[in-house]
């Protein structure tokens, strides 16, 4: 029985072992691997390409893959850094280090850097809509990006877990502020230069192009060359080897040494693989800048990691404290088997398993408070649906259906041995679920809807259309409690409800479009320009008080979908004209049942989607109500 690698040989063989496997081997374009234990890398292995046709092969020493939000653990460790020295207060109001930037607050609470370090700011929003851009001159500073994307505080901060791209790149902009150093210029002299961290960096570098994977979608196609926004992103832009990241690895598993060079004190490294929000106690969430994710794999093992996903590339760092163990995964194709590799790592080396916990004897009696729908509070799409039955809890989300038992007060686990946990407000009530099948958020219960005077609960669309007002996604800024089921849809309402739905910030920016200044809804059509669900025509107008089309609103879910979630094109046939351009975002809406009984499948398996004819209220509801339902 195995219990933790030791022989390099071995180690090798388990790779090539799980690499070779065809589901794994077929499908992806170049992976790096590396593990590491005590002082020592016992294996850094390339496989496959960094470029497909060139053939040229994954080396670990040389090819640089973008490790995305792995980046967090390196900003929050250089947070940690100029805590050590005093220069950062972890529970000191941020205000004190963000100069001329303020941050709305109106919660009585303030906003610290732990909060920034956990996921716990309770800011309105988490992600910015634009991370990353084709034109690689663009400049754009971690100062200016902070400034445009500052969110309020909305929710009292470190009462909520959820993922926050933007707190972390504003931990890049306190080290600025702090060190009086360019984040990145930090970073190199205080982490990657002491560790010998030679081909890392936050700036795409012609020597680090020089060595870059070519990144592949999920069909194999080449995805053009991009930067990051900011230029030096703190939240995800840090590009590295398997061999650099075995170096940051060791020296986390060491109290923060690495030979001779030292990172950071011996409790300032315990203190960041400590849990420091969870929403049980044997259900943590975060450390400093590590996670939590799929304990049911890590059989009974005390494990953190961190992923890190852009498009292209997908990578994923996972440490055991305990036992000085450490390893690390980064492909260059969108691709996923990163689950499939930390349950293969930790049932081979360490195969002993939890057993399944008896239910809590008390449950039939208490499980009616949990009933209710959950809102994720970073993807709002996302909806848990919760009721008790037979003294179990049947949760539906997109995922699936499942059933959970209680096996203490608020723990609970599934019939795969996956946990979720609530948690209770100060008053006693629900407040929030976790089901640690989706690692990034905390699920918040939401209030019952109101409903419109002239949607009746009958309404063939009642259900899509409630499920947007409780989600908040409708604008009701008219006032009469109406929503008007069958007026068609404007372009910009249509925008509108896109970006609240999808949880992003209204951009700040100067618009891109010569036709927008007036709307009501210009900076969420700039937000949703800079998120890539629509385009700018040569004319530059958006026409936003134009009616939307069936075929136009399909295409805005297809971009989002292939380019933010790795969808790939479905094929149905279909009876009425579409152009060209909105053929894949037809196909793919009615492939995924994405709208309600005004479209009918024909007996000869045609559908007439009526792609050119306006959209209705009615039916953008139910497009977007029953999307992320029906992903997977």
């Amino acid at each position: 029985m195995n219990i933790g690698p030791q022989d390099p040989k071995e180690v090798e063989q388990f790779a090539d072992e799980f690499f070779s496997r065809p589901e794994i081997k077929e499908g992806m374009a170049g992976a790096a691997f590396v593990v590491v234990k005590d002082d020592k890398v016992l294996l850094k292995k390339g496989y496959g390409y960094a470029d497909v046709d060139k053939k040229l092969p994954v080396d670990p020493d040389r090819t640089v893959f973008r490790v995305a939000s792995i980046s967090k653990v390196i900003t929050a460790t250089a947070v940690m850094q100029l805590a050590e020295q005093g220069k950062i207060d972890l529970d000191k109001d941020l205000s004190a280090y963000l100069g001329d930037i303020k941050i709305p607050n109106k919660t009585g609470s303030p906003i610290t850097a732990k909060h920034l370090m956990t996921n716990s700011t309770g800011f309105e929003f988490g992600d910015g809509s634009e991370s990353s851009t084709y034109d690689l001159t663009r400049e754009i500073s971690i100062k200016q990006y902070v400034s445009d994307n500052t969110p309020a505080v909305i929710r009292k901060p470190g009462e909520y877990y959820r993922y926050d791209n933007l707190g972390f790149t504003m931990q890049g902009y306190i080290v600025e502020q702090v060190s009086k150093q360019p984040f990145g210029a930090y970073v190199q002299e205080h982490i990657f230069k002491p560790l010998g961290m030679t081909n890392s960096d936050f700036r795409l570098t012609s020597d680090i192009t020089k060595h870059l994977a070519v990144p592949y979608n999920v069909m194999g196609e080449t995805i053009p060359a991009y930067a990051t926004v900011p230029t030096e992103y703190p939240g995800g832009g840090m590009l590295s080897t398997g061999a650099d990241m075995s170096k940051f690895m060791l020296a986390h598993l060491n109290s923060g040494k690495l030979g001779d060079a030292t990172i950071l004190k011996k409790e300032s490294a315990a203190e960041m693989h400590k849990p420091q929000l969870a929403v049980h106690e044997k259900l943590p969430n975060m450390a400093y800048g590590f996670e939590y994710a799929n304990r049911q794999l890590s059989n009974g093992r005390y494990l953190i990691e961190k992923s890190g996903d852009m498009a292209g590339y997908h990578s994923n760092m996972w440490l055991i404290p305990d036992e000085k163990v450490g390893f690390f995964v980064t492909v260059n194709k969108d691709v996923e088997f990163r689950k499939e590799l930390l349950e293969a790592f930790m049932d081979h080396y360490y195969p002993e398993k939890d057993g399944d916990q008896a239910p809590h004897e008390q449950a039939k009696q208490s499980l009616e408070k949990f009933e209710g729908v959950y809102s994720d509070l970073r993807n709002r799409m996302w909806t848990s649906r919760v009721r008790a039955e037979d003294g179990k809890l049947i949760v539906k989300d997109p995922l699936g259906k499942h059933v959970l038992r209680e096996i203490e007060p608020l723990l609970f686990q599934d019939e795969q041995g996956v946990k979720a946990a609530f948690k209770l407000n100060d008053s006693g009530d629900v407040q929030a679920l976790y089901y640690d099948q989706k690692i990034d958020s905390w699920a918040e219960k939401l209030a019952e809807p109101q409903h419109y005077q002239d949607v009746s609960d009958d309404h063939p669309y009642a259900s899509f259309i409630h499920h947007l007002r409780q989600l908040k996604v409708i604008d009701d800024r008219s006032g009469d409690n109406r929503f008007q089921p069958e007026q068609a849809i404007t372009r910009e309402q249509f925008i509108g409800w896109f970006i609240r739905w999808l949880g992003v910030s209204p951009s700040k920016s100067k618009p891109a479009f010569i036709d927008i200044s007036d709307s009501a809804f210009a900076k969420e059509i700039q937000a949703a320009y800079e998120f890539g669900v629509i385009q700018k025509p040569e004319n530059g107008k958006f026409h936003p008080q134009e009616l939307l089309t069936r075929q136009e609103a399909a295409t805005i879910i297809w971009r989002m979908a292939v380019e933010h979630l790795g969808a790939t094109p479905k094929k149905v046939s279909l009876r009425d004209h579409t152009a060209s351009w909105a053929l894949d975002g037809v196909q793919f809406v009615i492939a995924k049942q994405l709208y309600g009984p005004e479209i009918v499948k024909g007996k000869d398996g045609t559908f007439n989607y009526g792609s050119k004819q306006p959209m209705l209220k009615q039916e953008a509801a139910a497009m977007l109500s029953k999307f992320a339902d029906n992903l997977f």
